[in-house]
């Protein structure tokens, strides 16, 4: 597996066709993603940051699995308001 997304994986990421350099290119920029041009200008994007842009980063957690009791203490009481 390569280390940038294929030509394929990008059009399919930016709702477009493969051959659409120039609107993927447009689209990454709009939503901020980090890309270098290769020698034919298509947008290269790695496949790292495209995991770390979605969540899906190794050693991430986008959602803490516990629940968070601290959200329900009453504050202004000094206590839980359960």
């Amino acid at each position: 597996m390569s280390d940038y997304l294929t030509a394929d994986e990008l059009a399919d990421l930016v709702g477009c066709k493969p051959n659409q350099r120039t609107l993927m290119a447009r689209w990454l920029d709009d939503a901020g993603w980090r890309w270098i041009p290769d020698r034919n200008g298509l947008p290269k994007v790695a496949r790292a940051y495209h995991d770390s842009k979605m969540g899906l980063a190794n050693g991430t957690k986008k959602h803490d699995p516990t629940p968070n009791f601290n959200a329900f203490v009453d504050r202004n009481r000094g206590g839980a308001s359960l």
